[in-house]
């Protein structure tokens, strides 16, 4: 298994989320400071711009166009703060 990779940007986060069967990739965001981690699967659908987000603590599923993605999820704040990694 591969180490975990650190998610740098916006665009980096679309192109690790993006597979061309549509399978989705295990994400994880780190909460309070390291002490608890959010684990997720993503996929990014480039032709609707939309992110399809299944969040593994209840299974629940969420399909977030890219320009709502901040106000809607806290995944770009992740980001921002380099706490959101690939682990697929």
């Amino acid at each position: 298994m591969s180490p975990p990779v650190k998610v740098e940007s916006f665009d980096h986060l679309k192109q690790l989320a993006y597979r061309e069967n549509g399978d989705y990739v295990h994400f994880y965001t780190l909460l309070a400071g390291g002490l608890a981690r959010s684990s997720k699967r993503i996929s990014y659908r480039p032709d609707s711009s939309e992110f399809l987000i299944i969040n593994e603590i209840d299974e629940s599923d969420e399909e977030v166009v890219e320009g709502e993605l901040a106000s809607r999820t806290n995944l770009v704040e992740a980001v921002e703060r380099g706490a959101m990694f690939c682990c697929d």
